[in-house]
């Protein structure tokens, strides 16, 4: 185990990630659905291979240059999961040297672009907006989708291959029956658009769902990315339980005023995001949690993280500070969304003190 921390650390839990990845692996391939994970949440070529080695051959990203990274190390089947403007395209001319394509695509424009400039055949989504509000088309605009399906098909490398759906609004569930509650409605909608258009795919994107349902009702593919690490919020979602966070941030004590029963942690924005979810009527940005010699988690009630700034998080406590934290140089973090906490990192530390090289990629 470490001992000594010089400035925050990205600590990664290999076993507890690499059984996250069976599960979710196994749970795709006993519910018939194509597994294409989303790699924009570990951006790791070794984190890549374990994923390889469960049988994955195909795989989601968010950038050209994400694509371009986890080519480079032999992956040929790509979804860019983000929709596609033209600034893309001198990227997509290397990529597609490497690998076969698969892009969002949401315009008539776009998709004689694509179909003119790029040299090979190419498979494209459509992006379904399920009344999130985020990107893609609104799901009740199915004469848009036809006009795009039609045109498609008279173009010579162009191949239509379904509907892909991430609602971020499962992360703001707050149990399994509620996640549940909210997807089963974008299921429905996945499933009216497979009935008008049979030959589609119909692909759903976000973890929570896919951690917390057991069966996916003519789902074919599956590509989430949280998963392989989960977090504070997907804790408290019902995602996962703590022993299933496979990443945490380590953070040295800069200051204990035990006056004003607060400390001063050597981690910030640029460390940890400002994402937060709210407890106890105040903002946490991180809880502290108790890493034990057993390697058995458990979280500190009522220490977390209630204010940031870019390089100082702040812990308030209203009880005796826990005795076992009273000598600590550094306090184990568990990450309120480990996408966004990863993505501010450059590699992974190991127990063992190895490092596990990553890009920052998003």
């Amino acid at each position: 185990m470490l001992h000594v921390i010089e400035r925050p650390v990205l600590f990664i839990d290999e076993e507890r990630c690499k059984r996250n990845i069976k599960r979710m692996a196994d749970k795709a391939t006993q519910n018939n659905c194509e597994f294409r994970p989303h790699f924009k949440t570990h951006q790791s070529i070794k984190i890549g291979r374990w994923i390889r080695n469960t049988g994955v051959t195909g795989i989601t990203v968010s950038t050209p240059e994400m694509a371009q990274y986890f080519a480079d190390d032999g992956w040929d089947d790509i979804t860019i999961a983000f929709p596609f403007h033209p600034s893309q395209l001198n990227a997509l001319l290397e990529l597609e040297k490497k690998c076969d394509l698969q892009l969002f695509v949401n315009s008539e424009e776009h998709l004689r672009l694509l179909n003119s400039q790029l040299r090979n055949p190419f498979k494209w989504y459509i992006e379904t907006d399920p009344d999130y509000g985020r990107s893609g088309i609104h799901y009740m605009q199915t004469g848009i989708m036809k006009k795009l399906i039609e045109l498609s098909e008279l173009l010579e490398k162009c191949r239509f291959e379904g509907f892909y759906i991430h609602d971020g609004r499962t992360y703001k569930a707050k149990s399994k029956s509620e996640v549940t509650e909210k997807i089963e409605p974008v299921i429905g909608i996945l499933n009216n658009l497979k009935d008008q258009f049979p030959s589609a795919k119909i692909s759903l994107g976000d973890t929570p769902s896919a951690s917390c349902l057991d069966h996916f009702n003519s789902i074919d593919i599956l590509t989430p990315g949280n998963f392989v690490f989960y977090d504070w919020m997907q804790v408290q979602i019902g995602s996962c339980s703590l022993d299933d966070v496979a990443v945490f941030v380590l953070l040295p004590v800069a200051q204990h005023i035990k006056s004003e029963k607060r400390l001063i942690l050597h981690g910030g924005a640029v460390h940890l995001s400002k994402d937060f979810i709210v407890q106890s009527g105040r903002n946490n940005y991180g809880q502290v949690i108790n890493y034990a010699q057993d390697e058995s988690i458990h979280p500190e009630s009522g220490l977390f993280l209630s204010s940031l700034s870019q390089e100082h998080g702040t812990i308030n406590y209203k009880s005796g500070f826990p005795e076992q934290f009273s000598d600590s140089q550094y306090l184990w973090i568990c990450p309120i969304h480990s996408c966004l906490t990863v993505n501010l990192f450059d590699h992974y530390t190991t127990r063992e003190g190895n490092r596990i090289e990553k890009r920052i990629l998003s």
